[in-house]
């Protein structure tokens, strides 16, 4: 062949080469399309079914990785069969218009091309499926379920679209779309791991301010000295008693649980006698609506809106409770704002107290015994926006806490079980629907969280609660790693007929093994990487008998003469703060065998050591004789506190130590032992 032809032979295949090339870059080659690999922390329900649901929302992508719906053979092909609906109470996450969303991340834009999805539906239902973004969603399909077996199968939708986000709304939870399968080309870089650390840690927080208690009014404040953090039982309607339908004339009502004294002519409020007994941390849980819904018959889990017609996924539906807000941190808080400003039924009007920041909008709003008054996290967003900061100033000058207040912080509503999902779902509405992108909640995620199975309580370490609440501290880190972490509730019934009573150590009463369990859970919390612990229930008003639930969580009682009577639960608490209160969690020693240690460490004299030993069963066993490791100490001795039923600060005695150990004893009652220890040499 002449060199010529060659040549121009060596161009038409350049050209031709080149030119297919060029083509496979085209975001619509279909040739090109690849599916898109979806993980679990890319899906998000905004119905936030996937804590009480039973059923996780990721269900419709788990097995992408066993089928390619684009390619298979449709003989060959693998059938999904998992089902992303909620199984436990379904009809609640569907109460609103909207019906159940699930929105897929996917990090990065697409050119997605074609969705795949596997019905196997038994009744005909409409779906909907859009891209975009949750400020502006457009649909792009829409469509109606089989209904019978024989048309069970995948059902191809091709679309023209470049989105880094999708959604599949249903509108019932009979739908039964097993799998969605995504195929599409990425516009920029595929992100690659986030080499963030997993793992929290321990706490830094000292005992004396890790330790708090729920309950409504204290009227003797001495109670409370092991306490730093008060958690109060309110109600909206306590701040917004006006009759008023006009969220404009609306005048606040701050006198819950105070009263002007005209003769000091100062305010007085037992929340200030209780803060300075310990230096606490006060904070009121405020849940349910104005008091002239409430006069509509409306309850304390419907939504606070400004009239129950509204759209409750809107902030702007929550500016009469954004106002409310903003008076109690304007009134209570630390930062003096112009009085005439504030709109109060009651005079003198008076600013910047320094009695409060943290604000809790609500309680356990997840809760899925209540019905269609079920919360969704979308509608607690909403509503947390606008308290937050008036939904970033949109909702005017006079609504939300950290208008009022910079130092004020919003604490979240308590869930009512380890639900990392649902926090998870909060911080993706806040980064997408704030302008911000902030996460709302700087003042604490908090969980609610009792150990009990099989209609009893039981111990924590048959109910593996330090790693649980573990895991949940390292999640909650990773959403947001500079708030802290509350478990919000945790106690036991000391009445042997409730489902959450205490279980009874052989030997002992209800009230002494209610003491030990609250010990033992304090403890398993601390080494958790959990920054607070707030104890569920501080005085009972009840006979000890009481059958209800959480009725006998008490640490007092008081009887019927008006007389406080004091349970050894509160006793072994104090003495724990009053002997440990400086110090913070430093080690896990030992979690396995008949005797448990873990090591506390002095936060301003780190030679301090103390340990926590104890038998990790509730069968009445005891080891006569334990050797613990302490290394030298000063003095060659340890001190060692055992708690006793009666007494704040236990029982000291003074025991040897020798070659770096001491020999104590150990039962299911904690036993501590304190030490200066000695560098190696001394």
């Amino acid at each position: 062949m002449p060199n010529h032809a060659k040549t121009c032979l060596f161009f038409i295949w350049l050209f031709v080469s080149c030119g297919e090339a060029f083509r496979e870059k085209l975001p619509g080659r279909e040739s090109r399309l690849q599916k898109i690999t979806i993980t679990p922390d890319q899906v998000f329900d905004l119905s936030g079914y996937a804590g009480g649901g039973d059923n996780s929302p990721y269900h419709l992508f788990d097995e992408n990785a066993f089928v390619d719906p684009r390619y298979d053979n449709p003989g060959d092909a693998f059938i999904p069969v998992t089902n992303c609906q909620p199984l436990n109470h379904p009809a609640i996450y569907f109460h609103g218009a909207e019906g159940n969303r699930i929105v897929v991340d996917l990090r990065i834009p697409y050119a997605v091309r074609e969705i795949y999805l596997y019905d196997r539906s038994l009744v005909a239902d409409s779906c909907w499926i859009y891209a975009g973004n949750l400020k502006k969603w457009e649909k792009i399909s829409s469509f109606t379920t089989v209904s019978q077996t024989g048309s069970w199968g995948w059902k191809k939708i091709s679309l023209d679209r470049d989105t880094r986000f999708v959604m599949i709304r249903f509108s019932s939870f009979e739908t039964a779309i097993t799998e969605m399968v995504l195929y599409g080309v990425p516009l920029q870089p595929v992100p690659g791991p986030d080499h963030f650390s997993i793992h929290k840690g321990l706490t830094t927080t000292p005992l004396d301010q890790f330790l708090g208690v729920n309950y409504i009014m204290e009227t003797e404040p001495r109670w409370l000295m092991p306490f730093h953090y008060s958690r109060l039982y309110n109600f909206a309607l306590d701040y917004d008693n006006d009759t008023s339908r006009d969220e404009r004339l609306v005048r606040f009502n701050m006198l819950h649980y105070g009263y002007y004294n005209r003769e000091k002519g100062r305010y007085v409020f037992d929340i200030d006698t209780i803060q300075h007994i310990n230096q606490g941390n006060i904070w009121f849980s405020i849940r349910g609506v104005s008091k002239w819904m409430s006069d509509l018959g409306f309850s304390d889990k419907d939504r606070p809106m400004n009239h129950p017609s509204l759209n409750s996924e809107d902030p702007a539906s929550y500016s009469r409770h954004a106002a409310m807000m903003w008076h109690m941190a304007a009134f209570f808080g630390y930062h003096h704002v112009d009085t005439n400003l504030l709109s109060l039924s009651h005079e003198p009007r008076q600013s910047g107290r320094g009695s409060m920041s943290l604000y809790e909008n609500g309680n356990e709003e997840d809760a899925n015994w209540v019905g269609n008054k079920y919360c969704s996290p979308y509608e607690y967003f909403a509503q947390s926006s606008a308290d937050w900061d008036g939904d970033e100033g949109r909702l005017g000058a006079r609504s939300g806490i950290h208008t009022a207040d910079p130092q004020a912080r919003l604490m979240m509503s308590g869930l009512t079980g380890l639900d990392t999902n649902r926090v998870k779902v909060y911080k993706f509405l806040s980064e997408n629907l704030r302008d911000d992108h902030k996460f709302i909640w700087q003042g604490g995620i908090q969980y609610h969280y009792y150990t009990n199975r099989g209609g009893k309580g039981i111990s924590p370490e048959a109910d593996s609660m330090r790693w649980k609440l573990a895991r949940v501290a390292d999640c909650s880190y990773r959403l947001a790693p500079d708030v802290k972490c509350f478990l919000g509730e945790n106690g036991y019934d000391k009445s042997p007929l409730s489902w959450q009573a205490t279980p009874l150590i052989p030997g002992l009463s209800m009230p002494q093994s209610q003491g030990i369990m609250l010990l033992r859970s304090v403890n398993a919390t601390f080494f958790s990487g959990f920054d607070a612990y707030i104890l569920y229930w501080l005085r009972d008003g009840y006979r000890e008998d009481e059958p209800q639930a959480y009725l006998t969580s008490g640490i007092l009682r008081t009887q019927p003469d008006g007389k406080t009577k004091v349970y050894p639960g509160w006793y072994y608490i104090s003495t724990l703060v009053k002997r440990l209160g400086k110090y913070r969690p430093d080690k896990v020693i030992r979690e396995t065998g008949d005797a448990w240690v873990y090591q506390y460490r002095h936060v301003l004299y780190p030679d301090s050591i103390a340990y926590f030993v104890y038998k990790p069963t509730v069968n009445g066993g005891r080891l006569a004789n334990y050797t613990l490791q302490t290394g030298k100490t000063a003095g060659n001795r340890v001190r060692a506190v055992s708690f006793l039923d009666d007494s704040d600060l236990g029982k000291e005695e003074m025991l040897p130590v020798s070659d770096g150990k001491v020999n104590v004893p150990v039962e299911e009652k904690p036993l501590l032992i304190l030490c200066k220890t000695l560098p190696a040499g001394k």
